[in-house]
């Protein structure tokens, strides 16, 4: 960004600016407040997530290692320059002001999402005794460290300035397979549950008119949102709307398509032969009994070795609540290998997307 506000500032100074017209000197002049406003607005977004990451999922002996977690976060950068419109001194005054409403009243439940954490942090240590403390510490820089090599296959803008916890890195659909399943399910309307980290409401958010995306942790929704503005949205500009909700309670809700991927219980899943539905919390099947409720176009996001007999009851599910009588089950490969599987009910079916009636 500094680079972009250097170029706009040397586009001022040259000799050629002075050719332009009123609208066009106008124009470039905006796009340099804009970007010096969004500069400021990204560095103080940088500096509260910075603050959240050394609070989150560490306990204060492990204040040491958050520093190190924080160096890997890089600037963010604004994809568009021409976002905000300013047009004298009032309006930007008046502006300013509510956005430093806006900013203290995300402190604030920045700070309630840092103390919850810290409360369970040292409810949970009162219950374990120290040996499993040190033993769950390596098994975390273990399964962060297996998985950063992998950081641009989850993220392809991973250096400008994703930011992941620990049970992330092992839960967020590679992009590639994120984007083909947006492409899938474009639509008007999608609801994303359990969107954790973000990394399909992203995708979807390119393909849909409109993505709910549901989590009932509100760090996950926390960086879904940031991981979002890092791709292009803002609060002023995007079409996603963020729910800190439980995933279970769809009653209120419409939408045309509904995605599943809730957590399947850490990278331990992939050592059983066999992966249950029943074995997810919230049970597996309720999850899709109650999707199934709101709209019959469901994609369900498992495991490469979940039990065939699920999908079958699956699929009964879905035909004694009116959907599709049989479904269909995509292979997500890498590199030639078999990742996981993506299962399509519905209209979805056969790679038709979903057209909402009107």
């Amino acid at each position: 960004m500094d680079k972009r506000i250097e170029n706009t500032k040397a586009k001022i100074n040259s000799p050629e600016f002075q050719g332009f017209n009123k609208v066009k000197k106008k124009r470039i002049r905006r796009q340099l407040k804009n970007l010096e406003i969004t500069k400021k607005k990204f560095q103080k977004l940088k500096e509260r997530s910075n603050n959240i990451i050394k609070h989150f999922g560490k306990n204060k002996s492990e204040d040491k290692d958050s520093k190190n977690e924080d160096e890997d976060i890089n600037e963010i950068q604004d994809e568009d320059g021409d976002e905000y419109e300013y047009e004298d001194e009032n309006q930007n005054q008046n502006e300013n002001q509510n956005e430093n409403l806006k900013e203290e009243k995300e402190k604030e439940k920045e700070r309630e999402v840092i103390n919850n954490f810290e409360d369970n942090n040292n409810n949970n240590n009162n219950n374990n005794n120290n040996n499993n403390n040190n033993n769950n510490n390596n098994n975390n820089g273990d399964i962060i460290s297996k998985y950063y090599s992998q950081r641009y296959r989850l993220f392809s803008k991973y250096d400008e300035g994703i930011i992941l916890d620990q049970e992330s890195w092992f839960s967020v659909t590679p992009e590639l397979i994120a984007q083909h399943i947006a492409e899938r399910c474009s639509c008007n309307t999608l609801i994303d549950l359990f969107c954790g980290a973000g990394g399909n409401t992203i995708q979807f958010s390119f393909t849909c008119n409109a993505v709910i995306s549901i989590d009932l942790d509100p760090m996950k929704l926390y960086m879904a949102k940031h991981n979002s503005w890092v791709y292009g949205h803002s609060n002023e500009n995007t079409n996603i709307e963020f729910i800190n909700s439980d995933a279970m309670t769809l009653s209120n809700l419409k939408a045309d398509v509904i995605f599943l991927s809730p957590p399947w219980g850490g990278p331990s899943y992939i050592d059983s032969s066999i992966f249950h539905l029943d074995s997810m919390t919230p049970n597996g099947f309720e999850i899709f009994k109650n999707a199934i409720k709101v709209t019959p176009n469901v994609v369900y996001f498992l495991p490469k070795n979940t039990s065939k007999v699920d999908i079958a009851k699956l699929t009964q599910i879905s035909k004694e609540n009116g959907g599709s009588e049989y479904c269909e089950i995509e292979e997500n490969y890498i590199n030639d290998r078999l990742k996981t599987i993506t299962i399509y009910f519905g209209s979805l079916i056969n790679n038709k997307n979903y057209e909402s009636n009107q």
